[in-house]
């Protein structure tokens, strides 16, 4: 898929609960929904219920915000680039 905007060591340094391979599980799960969502041509600005634990959901929703208009513009023309999709 698309690769993330910054790397991964990178990425715990400026959330430091993503150290935890569970928030940075939930984190990516909410960065790989958003992108779905955008694919699809859906709206992307009302973020869906991940978990009732607010710790998680905080991640998701973070994860969901870090999907920028480029990430989306980027996904699109590889999928269109790929023969048979």
């Amino acid at each position: 898929m698309l690769p993330p905007p910054i790397s991964d060591n990178l990425l715990k340094r400026q959330i430091a609960e993503l150290r935890n391979p569970r928030y940075l599980s939930i984190y990516k799960a909410g960065r790989e929904r958003c992108l779905q969502q955008a694919l699809a041509g859906n709206d992307i600005s009302d973020m869906p219920i991940y978990s009732h634990n607010a710790t998680y959901q905080s991640l998701f929703c973070r994860g969901w915000q870090s999907v920028s208009a480029q990430d989306i513009r980027l996904l699109r023309a590889e999928r269109n680039r790929r023969p048979g999709c």
